[in-house]
Parts: structure tokens; sequence; C-alpha cells
């Protein structure tokens, strides 16, 4: 209880950073005196981007894409003759219709006092937001988030402080830390969502640097900050005794080795998540400014029919191949240790490893000629047991192509997969099994009794690690032996992204927003599988 008296300090750092994100709600939009700069509320561009559009289309029964064409064809101010380009004659009469409908809320939007003003208090961000949801009948997930954020972290940050000072003793360390990063993590989400609606549903250009410029990354930073040293308060227990400077003094050579990879990985891996912003916008190459359009692209991910079909083929396939790679590879593993003819044993081993080396260009091929109608021994063999009548297509029957991916990985990676199992089966004590000999055991209850629980660690770690590529299910194998007769199962995530990046339409922001879609849910997975194990008492990556 002693120890917990040092974390008083980190608890009021966690807290002072929870009350200055009580300053999120103050949105600073343009002054009027530098609306001549560009960084303008472009009523007409916000009316171009609601919901009017949908609407129109509706009403009339023309396409929306048509319909969004000419507005914002209208909003350029066009000529006439460029916006009826590509309208049929009879559909002429939008434009006019678009025109006088764009000006109607345009003139609405301007007699609203709140879009007028230029900062926004705590009420005044809510009644910003639900004038929003009320009038231009857009971003209203992000409108009403930022609403209940804005509500949320006063709350908590007023909660956490008054439990502060109400309770005595540690007893108060975990549930202030607990409101505080809560607090912290609304703050967060509200200052996304912030920006969400102002360079969405508001159309304010350059809204980062033009209104919040530095004040917005200071929140940020001391976000981030509040985070690490709660972090630091969680582990500080764990590691007091363990872990001390003068271990790490002695360990400065290795530290200092660590520094260029450390940097490697700053610039390579995580330098790079700066183009996650594209997936905040209708991105154009080479374009100087770029529409900001928030969630929009996630939004279309979720409600396409194509994009779930997608999510589902990649989730089946890699489930079937976590589930096949780990029982082949552990049965390998087993099976190669209890060979006791050591050159037969290596011979084994080599041949197992060698198409892990193989291109999945060579082993597509392998796959189609043993699947073959004509030549391959699939077939051939299923007609001479009398499986079959007639030879089988697999490659155009969809109900095949999953299982046809997961037993093409099994070939492929078994060998190479069970390498770090027989590394950790040459640890186990070799006392154990001379023990359950003397007892009468054989091979077989020495692999369940003894091998099987000394890998266990190994398995469970590998388990984690390998949940957190459910949703890389391959790209290569799903490419070269998937076809139009089987795309319903074999289109997988990182098609769609090809499709979407590089094919027609080339919407580099869709494509960078499946790629975050994807980052996110394998965190999720990881942090989840690993609370699991340490639940259930077991090794785990943390």
């Amino acid at each position: 209880m002693k120890k917990r008296k040092s974390y008083y300090i980190i608890i009021a750092a966690v807290c002072f950073a929870s009350i200055i994100c009580l300053f999120l709600p103050y949105l600073k939009l343009p002054e009027r005196e530098v609306l001549s700069s560009g960084s303008v509320l472009d009523l007409k561009l916000a009316a171009q981007e609601s919901h009017l559009i949908n609407k129109i289309a509706k009403r009339e029964g023309i396409k929306k894409s048509a319909v969004y064409d000419v507005a914002k064809s209208v909003v350029s101010n066009r000529p006439y003759e460029r916006i009826v380009k590509n309208l049929s004659e009879d559909e002429y009469y939008i434009v006019d219709v678009v025109t006088a409908e764009l000006d109607n809320k345009v003139e609405e939007l301007t007699g609203i006092d709140i879009f007028n003003e230029t900062d926004f208090g705590f009420f005044g961000i809510l009644s910003l937001s639900a004038q929003i949801i009320k009038h231009l009948d857009q971003y209203i997930i992000d409108s009403s988030l930022l609403i209940f954020c804005v509500i949320s972290t006063f709350a908590l940050t007023l909660a956490s402080g008054i439990y502060m000072l109400v309770t005595k003793g540690d007893k108060n360390y975990g549930m202030v830390r607990r409101l505080s990063l809560s607090a912290v993590l609304l703050s967060l989400l509200g200052l996304i969502n912030s920006n969400a609606i102002s360079t969405g549903a508001l159309q304010v250009p350059e809204f980062f640097t033009r209104n919040w410029g530095y004040g917005f990354f200071t929140i940020i930073i001391i976000n981030i900050l509040a985070w690490l040293l709660a972090t630091i308060a969680s582990y500080h227990e764990q590691v007091a005794g363990f872990v001390t400077w003068r271990m790490i003094i002695r360990q400065k050579q290795l530290i200092i080795m660590s520094v260029p990879f450390v940097i490697y990985g700053l610039i390579f891996y995580y330098g790079p998540l700066l183009g996650w912003t594209m997936a905040f916008q209708r991105y154009r190459p080479a374009a100087e400014d770029q529409l900001w359009v928030a969630w929009d692209k996630f939004k279309f991910l979720f409600q396409s029919q194509n994009f779930m079909q997608v999510f589902r083929n990649t989730v089946a396939m890699s489930v079937i191949n976590l589930v096949l790679s780990f029982v082949f590879a552990i049965g390998f593993a087993l099976l190669l240790n209890e060979v006791k003819f050591l050159k037969g044993k290596k011979i084994i081993q080599t041949v197992s490893y060698l198409p892990h080396f193989l291109s999945w260009i060579i082993v597509a091929g392998i796959v189609r000629d043993v699947l073959s109608m004509e030549t391959g021994i699939i077939n051939e063999l299923l007609q001479k047991f009398n499986f079959i009548d007639s030879p089988i297509n697999f490659f155009t029957v969809p109900k095949y192509f999953w299982w046809i991916i997961g037993f093409a990985v099994v070939w492929k990676e078994t060998g190479w997969n069970s390498i770090i199992y027989l590394a950790t089966m040459t640890a186990i004590n070799p006392d154990l099994y001379e023990a359950a000999s003397i007892d009468g055991a054989g091979r077989f209850k020495k692999m369940i009794h003894i091998t099987l629980p000394g890998i266990r660690s190994t398995i469970f770690v590998l388990l984690i690690i390998n949940l957190g590529f459910i949703m890389n299910s391959g790209f290569e194998a799903q490419y070269l032996l998937g076809g139009d007769m089987n795309r319903a199962t074999s289109h997988v995530i990182d098609l769609f992204v090809l499709d979407y990046t590089f094919g027609a339409g080339v919407d580099f922001s869709l494509g960078t927003a499946a790629g975050i879609f994807k980052s996110v849910v394998s965190i999720i997975l990881i942090f989840v599988s690993n609370r699991v194990a340490k639940v259930a008492g077991q090794e785990r990556l943390f």
C-alpha cells in the first residue's frame, strides 16, 4: 500500500490533463477579418455535401451521382453548356432545380445565428452540433458523438476531481485513474469529431492550421502524455524492484544498439501513418486542396454489400488457415520430435521446409495442376475410388475455394511453422521422459502429458500473434487462384483495396479507409486475446 503513495503525482497529472481537456469545446472558427484569406465557412459547399442531393435525386428519379455532379458544377460556377454535357435532354431541367434548392438551403443557413458565430463555448458547440443535425441532415453520427463527448468529458473530469477530494487513502487510485482515462479518451474522440463536422458538414478548409493552430496539437500532446503517465502508473507495481535505473545503466550498450532500430521503426513504420489522412478526404493526386469528407469513406464501406462480402471471405479464410496451420504444424512437430534416426529426421525437415521458399506463383501452378479436370491427381483418385462419376472443376465451385487456399497454405507453411515448436521441445527436461518411461508411459502418452504441456506457452504466444493477422488472409493466393466464377468466395479485403485504389475510379481514400479498418480490428484482437490469456493464467505478449 505504501508504494501507491508515489502514485499521487501521476494521479494529479492525469486529473490535470483531464481538466485541460475541458478546453476542447472552444472550437474557434475563422475571424471575420481573415475571411479573404481563403479559410471560410462555405455554406454553398456545405449545402452541396448535405443530404439535399439525396432528396432531390430520390424525388426526381435521377441518379444521385448525376445530381451531385450538377450540384458540384453549379457551386463551381461552370457554364451551363458544360453542366448539361453529361445529361440527357429530358434531364436538363434538373440544373434549375438544383440551383434553386441550393440557393434556398444557403439562405436558410445564412439566417441561423449559430452558423455566423466564430467562437463556440461549452453550450455553443452543443447548439452547433444540434443545428447541423437539424438543418444539414448530415454528419449525424459525428455531431451526436461530439455532443456526447463534450458532456461526458466534463462530467467525468468533475467526477474524478470530486472523488479525489472526498475519499482518502490509496483506495481512490484505481477509480480516479479509470475516470480520468475515460475523460482523456472521450476528449480525443471529441477532437476527431469536432474536426469531422468542421471540415465535413461546415466545409471549413485547412481546419487544423487556420482555426486551432498550435492549440489543437497541444491538447493532443497533453492527452498522449496523460496516457503515458497512466501506463507508467499501471505497470509501476509490476516492475518495481525488477527494473531499476542501475539495471538500465548496466545495459546501456544494448539500449544504445537498439536506438537505430527504434529510429528505423519511427521513420518507416509510424511515419507513413500520416497517409491515413487520405481516408478522411476525397483525395485526388496532385490536387492542391483536398476536400475533407470526415467519416464518409468508412460509412460507404460498412454500407457496401461488396465490402461485407470480402470481409466475410477474409475472416473465413484467415480462421481456416489459422486452425489448419496450428493443427498441422504442432502435429508435424510432435511426430518429427519422435523420430530417432537423425539423418532421416534432417531429410524430412529439409523437404518440409522447402515449399516455404517457393513463390506463390509456383505454388498456384502446382495447385492448379493437382486439381485439374484432365490430369489432376485429386480428380483421378476420386474417380478411381468411385466418390465421383465425372471430374470436378474445383475452381468454378465457390464453396471449395476457402478449403483450397487452406490446404495450399498448410502444404506450403507446415514445415516452416513447425521450427519454433521443435526448438521449444528441445528445452523440455529429458528427466521427465525418463520418469514417464519408468511409469510405463508409451510415446503417445509422453506426447500428450509431457511434450504438449511443455510447449503450451509457445502455442499461446503464437496464437495471440497470429490472431493479429486475422484480417490478412493473404493476397497472392487469392489473386492467382481466384476468378470470376468463384469471386463470391475468393475476393478478400486486399483485393478490394486493389480494385478501388488502382482499378476503375481510382479511389485512394476508400483503399486507405479499408486499410485503417483492418489495422484497428487487428489491434483490438491482439489486446482482447492477450487479456483473455492473462485471465486464463496463460502466457501472453504483454
